[in-house]
């Protein structure tokens, strides 16, 4: 129930003339000066105030408290004044105030006192509402008592102040980035001395909005690693859809710099695999192409040293991989000699590139023979070009000293 302001206004009447304590009368000829009771009822602002004065009676009203004022604050004889009074702001205390009514040689003095208003508590909005990162918004507290806010921060949200120092306030309410993806709602009440006041605070989820970039991406045909970026605030997962294109993380949330290790590509053909990244609301696909390898390279093949049963070969190598193996495939039927095939010499090695050098030995006297080089790596194994040459024949000036008087 609304509780009625009361305006109680007693009456301390000083009688200055003859040094009499009583009423002047009107009859005796003397200076007299008289106020009135002032009734405000509830609700209202505004009394009349009667001053009773003799004609020949100048009067004046003074008052130190600004939330009272007067229609007339001087005058002679009588008169009806209005005096105006402020609502009590305080819901808690009440206030007093001194009226001074002053011929010159009357003083009149009423004592006022103002009961407290009936408690008036608001919020400038009831609820707010925040997106899914930190963010700061205020409030204001209205009304005419002090509060304080009843439930405890969470540890997401912080309100501040707490407890009013006066009655009308601004209040700061912040909040941290939300780490999920899940809306999330609080409620407050601020506390008077009999009314409350609520806030809700819903803070949304996390945006689920991100993006990639490039989504194109490539690299040699040897080990090594690429990156892309990811731009957002939200929570994603990474999946490789080859064993051979390796993220660095697979899950996280937020802006990241993805590492993408990548095993060397043996194959003589380009491939591709796609790295999806994936949020609660959309996936981004990006492509990684790795460059087809080579195989190595054979150049130089010479014939040297050649004799009745054997010859040296020589040539160079390079290659993208290290060379496992190279040698040597010779035949003096197949024009082509392959290692699977026909006899062969080789050498174990771990090189990119070199100088080889293979000794033949046992061959036939006399004899056509041809010669492919090879090597091996991970690639797989690369032949020359077929040379050919033949074995001095078996018999004195061939390749031995002549055996005299022989005779070919």
């Amino acid at each position: 129930m609304k509780r009625q302001v009361i305006l109680l206004f007693s009456i301390l009447l000083f009688i200055a003339c003859g040094g009499d304590d009583g009423e002047d009368s009107p009859e005796g000829g003397n200076e007299y000066l008289n106020v009135s009771d002032i009734n405000i009822p509830n609700g209202n602002t505004t009394a009349t105030m009667f001053i009773k004065a003799s004609a020949n009676c100048n009067w004046t009203i003074t008052c130190d408290s600004s939330w009272i004022s007067f229609s007339d604050k001087s005058g002679r004889g009588d008169m009806n004044v209005t005096v105006r009074v402020n609502q009590n702001p305080s819901s808690l205390k009440s206030r007093t105030a001194d009226i001074i009514v002053s011929s010159q040689t009357i003083k009149r003095t009423v004592h006022l006192t103002q009961e407290p208003s009936t408690e008036a508590l608001g919020l400038s909005v009831s609820s707010l509402n925040f997106s899914g990162e930190a963010g700061i918004q205020i409030i204001t507290v209205t009304g005419n008592t002090l509060w304080t806010v009843v439930e405890k921060d969470e540890d997401w949200i912080t309100i501040s102040p707490r407890t009013s120092s006066k009655a009308s306030e601004v209040v700061t309410v912040s909040i941290s980035a939300n780490p999920t993806e899940s809306e999330r709602t609080k409620i407050f009440t601020f506390k008077g001395q009999n009314l409350t006041q609520q806030l809700q605070i819903v803070q949304a989820g996390r945006s689920t909005d991100f993006s990639v970039s490039p989504k194109q991406l490539s690299s040699g045909a040897l080990s090594g690693t690429v990156q892309f970026n990811i731009v957002g605030t939200a929570i994603w997962s990474i999946k490789s859809s080859l064993d051979w294109a390796k993220p660095d993380v697979l899950s996280g949330d937020g802006s990241k710099t993805i590492t993408v290790s990548l095993s060397d590509n043996t194959n003589t053909e380009d491939r591709t695999a796609e790295i999806a990244v994936s949020s609660s609301s959309k996936t981004e696909t990006i492509i990684i192409t790795q460059t087809a390898a080579s195989m190595p390279t054979l150049t130089d093949v010479k014939v040297s040293d050649i004799g009745k049963d054997g010859a040296t070969i020589s040539f160079g190598y390079t290659s993208m991989f290290p060379v496992t193996e190279y040698g040597v495939c010779y035949s003096s039927t197949n024009h082509m000699p392959d290692k699977s095939t026909d006899a062969y010499k080789k050498q174990n090695e771990s090189a990119q590139q070199g100088t080889a050098s293979i000794q033949l030995t046992g061959l036939a006297a006399g004899s056509t023979y041809y010669v492919r080089a090879y090597a091996i790596s991970a690639v797989g194994i690369q032949y020359s070009n077929s040379v050919s040459f033949t074995t001095n024949d078996d018999w004195p000036g061939g390749d031995d000293n002549v055996t005299p008087g022989f005779k070919k």
